[in-house]
């Protein structure tokens, strides 16, 4: 799935600002009489599926467009752009935020939600109880057969139904979630690192450290500058 700015299609003139949604599969392309300048977001449908079931709304569908307009996806992207020209000044953190907070308007903005038909798929009500779960028990050991139980499920078809649900594996998710929980603690400031991995549910700061790396791509230590 893409989003760019500024788009024509067939020839027609967009005023600056143009919008363009491509969903994957979606035919969009752009033929310009003359040099444009251009912005394109391209994010990985897996981590859309996941935003989307953060926000409980496992149905939501991207709206392709050939052209509109979003002032307030517009300066995201724009923000985007320049951290990575500039070897994010701000530090990964502030990118990782404005990449979610882009996708989190996507959602809310253009997206419809239809009724899901397929089986073997979590619904929203389920998959809020296991995030629930997980956060309130975040610094604590958590079983699949624990969330498996409150899903109703057998852990191995969990395990199946939840990963086609949310594009993660049950463990995966549960990491991501401490990871997520943790860069908040880390950004409040008022913590040491080892009591952020104690309270996120990691063995040490080392244990941290590392999916820290794994999840935004750098490590702790930059991760707080």
């Amino acid at each position: 799935m893409s989003a760019a700015w500024p788009v024509g299609r067939f020839g027609a003139r967009r005023r600056p600002g143009s919008l363009a949604i491509c969903p994957a599969g979606f035919d969009c392309a752009a033929d310009v009489e003359e040099s444009v300048d251009g912005l394109l977001v391209a994010i990985d449908p897996s981590w859309f599926s996941l935003a989307a079931a953060e926000d409980s709304a496992l149905d939501a569908q991207l709206i392709g467009c050939l052209f509109g307009y979003d002032q307030g996806l517009l300066d995201l992207a724009r923000t985007l752009a320049l951290e990575s020209t500039a070897d994010y000044p701000n530090g990964p953190l502030f990118w990782n935020e404005a990449a979610d907070d882009f996708i989190d308007n996507l959602l809310a903005r253009h997206c419809s939600e239809v009724e899901t038909r397929a089986r073997g798929m979590l619904g929203k009500t389920v998959l809020k109880r296991l995030r629930d779960y997980i956060i309130a028990h975040i610094d604590e050991p958590i079983e699949v057969a624990k969330l498996a139980n409150i899903a109703g499920r057998s852990p191995f078809h969990f395990s199946r139904v939840f990963t086609r649900s949310v594009g993660l594996t049950p463990y995966r998710y549960v990491v991501y979630v401490r990871v997520q929980r943790a860069a908040e603690l880390v950004r409040d400031g008022r913590l040491g690192l080892a009591e952020i991995a104690a309270r996120t549910g990691f063995a040490d700061q080392s244990h941290l450290s590392r999916w820290v790396r794994r999840v935004h791509g750098v490590p702790l230590t930059k991760l707080v500058g």
